[in-house]
């Protein structure tokens, strides 16, 4: 994200995410809590392979620190609210490999997929208001989807969202390159078909895809493409990526953008317009996180109607009146958009 100042959007998102510790553990104890301790199906206070639902499971082994085969409290916690790494900055089995999410359409596939790249409000945030970050919205269209959550290893915050693209860009540029080895691993994924989606921030590193033609193709929404503060600040990236070589990229941007401001667009887009395979589109009327819809599954509402009802309320106003309101129509558009480029570049 571009601008300064802090958005409640992102505010409530970091409340959202800290909150959702609960979700594993609390402080360092070794006990299960929350749904994690739910799930523990034997109750014997681990959790078994076999057991472990969600990004548990789809991290099982990197979570597994000291590789007895069961999950305890204090690696669930040191994992998915600390580094994203086992206690003590001790390299992971899995390498380069960061916390992620999957999922896939009904059947045995393979499957095209899409990696699908968060805000600067975190993996939970965009699950929680960004309607075309959802892995539902994918699934649904046919694909199987990995979400990485670029942030958790680096301690990324709202407030130091800016070292994505300056600090840490590099460790993240092979993290993701990882994430993309580990799809093409997958058997339930079609090798030849992978496709990248970011949003803000997420759209500068789908930008990094592309344009080192990681993936067939990629499709930045609202994306940053003025990856520091001020004036006379100078950040070759993500332009920099990107070159005869790079893989189509669909750039989609708001005219109304006050977050990503359209004269910081059209400075990048001047030096890659060159560029074979890159397309844009420009909304009129439009402006930043046009698909703020905010969501929670229904069964998690149902368990606690009045307080999910509640926040559902707020972050509905949050949308409606930051980032220059969400529009459906833009929304859909968008959607339809990104997959024709999509099947368009398709193998």
């Amino acid at each position: 994200m571009q601008n300064r100042s802090f958005n409640p959007v992102f505010i409530f998102a970091s409340v959202l995410t800290l909150c959702s510790s609960l979700f594993w553990s609390t402080g360092s104890l070794a006990e299960l809590r929350g749904k994690a301790k739910a799930d523990d199906a034997n109750q014997d206070g681990l959790l078994q392979k076999d057991e472990a639902r969600g990004p548990a499971a789809t991290n099982f082994e990197a979570i597994d620190c000291d590789k007895s085969g069961a999950l305890d409290g204090k690696e669930l916690y040191n994992f998915f609210r600390g580094s994203g790494e086992c206690e003590g900055g001790a390299e992971k089995s899995a390498g380069n490999i960061i916390i992620h999410e999957k999922a896939y359409p009904s059947g045995p596939g393979p499957f095209p997929a899409v990696i699908t790249l968060h805000t600067s409000g975190g993996l939970k945030g965009s699950k929680t208001l960004i309607q075309n970050f959802r892995s539902g919205t994918w699934v649904n269209a046919g694909y199987a989807v990995y979400a990485p959550n670029f942030f958790a290893k680096h301690r990324i915050t709202t407030s130091t969202r800016m070292d994505t693209f300056d600090k840490y860009r590099e460790d993240i540029e092979k993290e993701l390159v990882a994430i993309i080895a580990l799809m093409k691993a997958d058997p339930k994924i079609d090798k030849k078909n992978i496709f990248a989606v970011g949003f803000s921030n997420g759209g500068f590193w789908a930008s990094f895809l592309a344009g080192k033609a990681n993936v067939n193709a990629a499709a930045s929404h609202y994306g940053v493409w003025k990856g520091c503060f001020g004036w006379d600040c100078e950040n070759p990236y993500p332009v920099e990526y990107f070159s005869s070589k790079s893989s189509p990229l669909l750039a989609l941007h708001g005219d109304g953008d006050s977050t990503q401001k359209p004269r910081y667009f059209e400075a990048a887009w001047d030096q890659i317009d060159g560029t074979p395979k890159i397309e844009r589109h420009i909304y009129e009327g439009a402006g930043h996180a046009w698909d703020c819809f905010p969501y929670f599954p229904k069964s998690l509402v149902a368990k606690n109607p009045g307080k999910f009802g509640r926040l559902l309320k707020k972050l509905e106003g949050v949308c409606a009146n930051k980032f220059d309101g969400p529009n459906k129509a833009v929304t859909e558009d968008a959607f339809k958009r990104t997959l024709a480029f999509f099947e368009k570049h398709a193998k």
